[in-house]
């Protein structure tokens, strides 16, 4: 009986026990609830959006190769953003190239603002590039600037490059590591991806960038971009510049 008695006490005990249910905190009206890529085929591609950070992340797959990108945003009830959902992000290989980032600002219902920072990260193999010269064997290139025309090429060799001449940058990178105007790229060896040629050439004014950004002679390393990759050569090679 005692033990009976026990268990009907134990059970009342449990039995007037009461649960507080606590409600979670509300998610702050001014943040993004999703940021997706639209303009590609099959499945949007969904950024990672940290609210801690205050950044959102797209993974680029390589061989997309995009060169501009159509958000889809999604926000809080009343909330607002800027630049609008569907604004497109365009030249993505020069935001890559000059880490651009695009500011987004939302405003809340209750017109609490916050920015969030775009950035792109590309999912591509390493650039790997052959140097062109040696340290003992330092090669010379010339644009003489009194015949009507005059030029010169140099083959980069390696793996890692693009069929798309658009995605891509060589740029001359001084002793003191300033970056001059880009060469041109060649398209004669368009579908061979184990090879770039870069040209300059001085034919009618007004002149490249290039050869109006050239000193009478210089040593330069050769710095190459491609889309979500940069690499910079080890080794210079000689430009003369002859007046």
């Amino acid at each position: 009986m005692k033990y009976f008695n026990s268990i009907l006490l134990t059970c009342g005990l449990f039995a007037c026990t009461k649960t507080e249910t606590i409600a979670p905190k509300p998610e702050p009206g001014n943040r993004i609830e999703s940021f997706r890529i639209v303009n590609v085929q099959g499945d949007p591609l969904e950024a990672a959006i940290s609210d801690k950070e205050n950044t959102i992340t797209v993974y680029l797959p390589f061989y997309k190769q995009l060169s501009i990108l159509e958000p889809a945003i999604t926000l809080p009830a009343g909330a607002s953003i800027s630049p609008a959902s569907g604004t497109l992000v365009e030249n993505v290989f020069e935001a890559l190239r000059t880490e651009r980032k695009t500011t987004y600002t939302v405003t809340g219902a209750d017109g609490s603002k916050r920015e969030y920072k775009l950035q792109l990260m590309v999912l591509q193999p390493d650039l790997v590039l052959k140097e062109v010269t040696t340290p003992d064997d330092i090669k010379v290139f010339s644009i003489n600037m009194k015949e009507q025309y005059s030029s010169f090429s140099v083959n980069i060799q390696g793996s890692g490059f693009l069929e798309n001449n658009d995605l891509m940058r060589v740029v001359p990178v001084d002793a003191d590591g300033k970056e001059l105007p880009p060469f041109m790229l060649g398209i004669t060896n368009l579908g061979d991806i184990t090879r770039i040629t870069i040209h300059c050439e001085k034919y009618q004014e007004p002149f490249s960038p290039l050869v109006q950004a050239l000193p009478a002679t210089g040593l330069y390393r050769l710095r190459v971009y491609c889309y979500g990759r940069v690499k910079t050569l080890q080794f210079p090679i000689r430009i003369n510049k002859m007046q």
